[in-house]
């Protein structure tokens, strides 16, 4: 992994995360969010995520496999699905 695709990840994470806090900052904490706005939210924090994952396997050579990724995670016990509600 050269410097310059370091660089680029780097850049795209955080291009990504300055657009979330310029779409956030300012609000009340207290408002509910459009669906639309935090799809778009949700939309960048899983490209900022898939970057980070991608940059990883590349430089530690390593396969993105559903036991890697789980592998990276502090505890790596599934996720519980969100109340539908």
């Amino acid at each position: 992994m050269t410097a310059e695709e370091i660089a680029g990840y780097v850049t795209e994470v955080q291009q990504a995360g300055d657009t979330i806090l310029n779409t956030v900052e300012g609000l009340p904490t207290s408002i509910a969010l459009p669906a639309e706005t935090v799809e778009v939210i949700l939309d960048l924090i899983a490209g900022m995520a898939t970057t980070v994952i991608t940059a990883w396997s590349k430089a530690a050579g390593v396969p993105i496999t559903v036991e890697s990724v789980q592998g990276l995670m502090p505890n790596p016990a599934p996720l519980t699905p969100p109340d539908p509600e």
